[in-house]
């Protein structure tokens, strides 16, 4: 039997973390100020839209540079660049990415992501039940990722569980080397390309090896946490959507068949599924002066856990926040995070998606949720499905 939290009881990385959350949720947004726990030395939660979107706009008063995890990190080296980097250098370490992840180069990748879809749907049984993350949820954006860092797709199992390891490590505030691992791989990366790259407009890779910020070169330890937070940053958050709409799409048929006449549709339904589901849930701040938020004053040093999925569902913002609307607009969301720091791989996850879903429709006539087996959701600072036992039903 599952024991849903309480706000007395509320911890991100308990097991049963996401049960529930939705009235825990509602519970922080009523209050008259901000949530308060004093667990991992101590936190403010920040459930309202308005206050989630004053942190995520105002860098210089809600700083990532100590970390933005739960529990914060215990060293500086093991910051993510740049994710864990304020402006204005933020913005510099951003500029060397962001030409390879724009529209017009993800459009370009688009037939390569689509071969990838094909070849992990080959693998999908007909008429018997699976379980759709191990088979296509998870690896798919794993085996992008690994694409555009020009990297064999052989490397994904290992690479998956070093990267689960990972979060393991951050929930329990402990290593366990994963993270020395991951870096270890980056390094490969960086050495496979570093003897050939000569200009960094050539590719991703070449930009962090080449590209200089506030005039000079990047140093080795810059260069492998780029790359490092590449590999770890979009897996999770790509695979909890993918899933949660082929949930919602199996537990809802008569939607199915409006998205299946109408493709057109697809691009607002994943909009809205990113929305519903916030895949990113959680994500730390670190308050850099004196400042009222949401009633509460806050001092300097405190901690704000940022609450993306609490924001997301608030019915200040957001009609029937609860239910998926592929015509929902404005859809103002922060399921990719807002301001400076707002995702810089939004693009490439929604054509991921986009593909992904053109071709379920394309060669499958019926999915649905196995009920007879459990679904699973995982806890931390992503809270999202990480089984769903499915069947699918191939076209004649």
């Amino acid at each position: 039997m599952t024991t849903q939290q309480t706000l007395e009881t509320f911890d991100i990385h308990a097991p049963q973390a996401r049960s529930g959350a939705e009235c825990l949720w509602a519970k922080m947004r009523e209050m008259q100020g901000l949530y308060r726990n004093e667990s991992y030395g101590g936190y403010y939660v920040v459930s309202r839209y308005e206050d989630v979107l004053k942190v995520l706009t105002k860098p210089a008063l809600f700083s990532s540079a100590h970390g933005i995890t739960l529990p914060p990190p215990t060293s500086v080296r093991s910051l993510h660049v740049p994710a864990e980097v304020d402006p204005p250098m933020h913005g510099q370490y951003r500029a060397l990415m962001m030409p390879f992840v724009m529209p017009e180069k993800v459009r370009m990748r688009e037939p390569v992501v689509r071969a990838m879809v094909e070849r992990l749907l080959a693998q999908v049984p007909d008429g018997v039940s699976f379980d759709f993350v191990r088979v296509v949820g998870r690896p798919l954006p794993i085996l992008v990722a690994l694409d555009l860092l020009g990297m064999p797709a052989e490397d994904a199992a290992d690479l998956e569980q070093l990267v689960g390891q990972l979060h393991s490590d951050v929930a329990a505030g402990k290593s366990s080397g994963a993270i020395g691992r991951i870096e270890d791989y980056a390094k490969t990366i960086l050495d496979r390309r570093r003897p050939t790259a000569t200009d960094p407009v050539e590719d991703l890779v070449s930009s962090v090896l080449l590209g200089k910020v506030d005039g000079r070169p990047l140093t080795e330890h810059e260069q492998v946490s780029m790359i490092r937070l590449l590999l770890i940053g979009g897996f999770d958050t790509t695979s909890a959507t993918l899933t949660e709409m082929m949930r919602w799409i199996a537990s809802e048929p008569e939607q199915a068949r409006r998205l299946r006449k109408d493709p057109s549709l697809i691009p607002g339904a994943i909009e809205d599924v990113v929305r519903f589901t916030s895949p990113a849930t959680y994500l730390r701040r670190e308050v850099t002066e004196d400042v009222e938020l949401g009633g509460t004053q806050l001092k300097k040093g405190d901690s704000v856990l940022v609450a993306f999925g609490s924001a997301n569902r608030d019915p200040n913002k957001f009609p029937n926040p609860d239910t998926i609307d592929p015509t929902r607009k404005p859809n103002m969301h922060v399921g990719f995070g807002a301001g400076n720091h707002r995702c810089i791989g939004s693009f490439l996850a929604k054509m991921e998606l986009t593909t992904a879903f053109e071709e379920i429709f394309s060669q499958f006539s019926e999915f649905y949720v196995d009920r007879s087996k459990s679904v699973a959701y995982t806890s931390g600072l992503g809270q999202a499905i990480i089984s769903l036992p499915m069947i699918f039903k191939r076209k004649s």
